[in-house]
């Protein structure tokens, strides 16, 4: 079997765990669920009972191939063997244990759907930069957007010992519930504008952008251009992002 590590993803094994995600999902008979990264399929099947329909999707062939075996009588279930955040059909709940090297792209794959539920678990360390507030070392673009776009409930740290193979980090359950969505566009700006965060918020801004009533519509906004981005808000960001750089009215 090919070892799904190679694709940055350790198994879990906790059926305590298992079961705590299953039941943090909130599913009813009337859901669709996504699942990213099929595995060993120890949420799959479970899924199934509870939801009207899962898709799960698997990179690793060979798990794929396991899984249309060992899930065959299920009804209800379709499997895919894609790219699982090149997804874009519709769902209520997403669920996932997910490879921490696709955690910023989750992230701003997540941004743009329309969903009730996810639960996801993330290395502890990002889920760290995603809650962390202005003013503070870690606030990033990435944090902005996701304060922005979710509510946040960090659920639980999980050990090493709850995967095979164990990872050299510690893991968080995370449930994600939307709050607003922003395109691509607009991520980006945000990851941009971040480039430029030790520059006072004015310079930051006359350097993306070739709009100059910039300035004049900082004080309709009631923007203060002398500040720095660490010491503002997500809310505050985004619309500088809307209103002065994208300039969407």
């Amino acid at each position: 079997m090919t070892n799904r590590q190679n694709f940055g993803q350790n198994f879990l094994i906790d059926q305590n765990i298992i079961e705590k995600m299953i039941n943090l999902a909130d599913i009813t008979e009337n859901d669709i669920v996504y699942e990213l990264g099929t595995g060993k399929a120890v949420l799959t099947g479970l899924l199934c009972e509870k939801s009207k329909y899962v898709v799960s999707s698997e990179i690793d062939k060979n798990l794929y191939e396991l899984a249309k075996l060992k899930l065959s009588k299920n009804q209800n279930l379709d499997l895919k063997h894609i790219d699982g955040l090149k997804y874009t059909e519709n769902f209520n709940i997403f669920i996932s244990s997910l490879p921490f090297s696709e955690s910023e792209r989750f992230i701003r794959w997540l941004a743009e759907r329309d969903f009730r539920r996810a639960v996801v678990i993330l290395q502890k360390e990002f889920v760290d930069k995603l809650t962390s507030k202005s003013n503070t070392p870690y606030y990033r673009a990435i944090s902005v957007i996701s304060q922005y776009c979710f509510n946040i409930e960090e659920i639980e740290i999980l050990s090493p010992d709850c995967f095979i193979p164990k990872p050299k980090v510690y893991s968080k359950i995370v449930v994600f519930t939307p709050k607003n969505q922003l395109n691509s566009l607009e991520m980006q700006s945000v990851k941009k504008l971040f480039s430029y965060r030790r520059k006072k918020l004015g310079t930051a801004i006359k350097m993306m952008t070739s709009n100059q009533s910039y300035s004049q519509n900082s004080s309709k906004y009631n923007v203060n251009l002398s500040h720095r981005l660490a010491d503002l808000s997500p809310e505050d960001i985004v619309l500088i992002i809307k209103k002065l750089i994208i300039n969407q009215d």
